[in-house]
Formats: structure tokens, C-alpha cells, sequence
């Protein structure tokens, strides 16, 4: 694991130098300190740092846009009633990432189809596509 020394250098201003490991760093606290009468030292160990990447839209609507004419309110629709809870499917939480392919010969549940970002590599723990943009 690389290591960083800081030290203040010969003019004042702040330096610092990478060794590629511990027992280096040491060596190098040990010649600042003994030869050149450096006092103010610090060692840091470096690691990387896990990063995660997630999309953000921003939608913005330009100042200057008026629009010509007024929205007409839209008619209020009546909604279709409730299903019967008999007819709701449970949501099971720990169920793998599986999509099924409805086939002409075959019942829907009979043939399944790895999630989208399983086939396209990712972990299985990644949350599963829209189902849209799969064949």
C-alpha cells in the first residue's frame, strides 16, 4: 500500500513525497529527521475509496418561455374499481432477478429470462431494468 510523508520543505511551504510502502516511509521520516532536521512530519497510508455512480436528470424550464395560450383543465376520468385482493400477486423481496418470456407453447412461468442487468453483467443484487428496453 503507497504511503504519503508530509514535511514543511527547506523554503517554508508545505511538501510531501509518495513512497510505495510503509517501511519506505519510514526510511524517509528517519533521513528528513536525522539529516536535514525536518520536525514536522505525518505519514498517511493511501486506499482507494469505493465510488458509485448514479444518473440524475435536472430538467429546467428556460426564464424567458411564456406559454401562448392558457391550459385548458383537463376532464376528471373515473378510475376502473379496485381488484379483489384475491386477484393481487404478493411482492416477494428475495425473489432472484428473473423476467419470463410468454411463448405461444409454453406457460408464462416455464421459461425464464435473466433481468437485464444480469445479462449485461452487473450483480445480481443491482435493482432489475424497466422491462421495456429487454427482448
Amino acid at each position: 500500500m503507497e504511503h504519503v510523508v508530509f514535511f514543511p520543505a527547506h523554503d517554508g511551504t508545505p511538501a510531501f513525497r509518495r513512497v510505495s510502502s510503509l517501511e519506505d516511509a519510514v526510511r524517509l521520516v528517519e533521513h528528513l529527521r536525522n539529516v536535514e532536521s525536518v520536525a514536522e512530519l505525518s505519514v498517511h497510508a493511501l486506499t482507494e475509496v469505493p465510488l458509485a455512480f448514479k444518473a440524475f436528470y435536472r430538467v429546467e424550464v428556460p426564464a424567458g418561455e411564456v406559454l401562448a395560450a392558457p391550459v385548458a383543465e383537463v376532464p376528471s376520468q373515473e378510475l376502473p374499481p379496485p381488484l379483489p385482493v384475491a386477484d393481487i400477486v404478493p411482492v416477494v423481496e428475495d425473489a432472484p432477478l428473473v423476467e419470463s418470456v410468454a411463448l405461444a407453447d409454453a406457460d408464462a412461468d416455464s421459461v425464464p429470462v435473466p433481468a437485464l442487468a444480469v445479462s449485461n453483467g452487473h450483480s445480481e443484487a443491482a435493482p432489475s431494468s424497466l422491462g421495456f428496453f429487454a427482448s
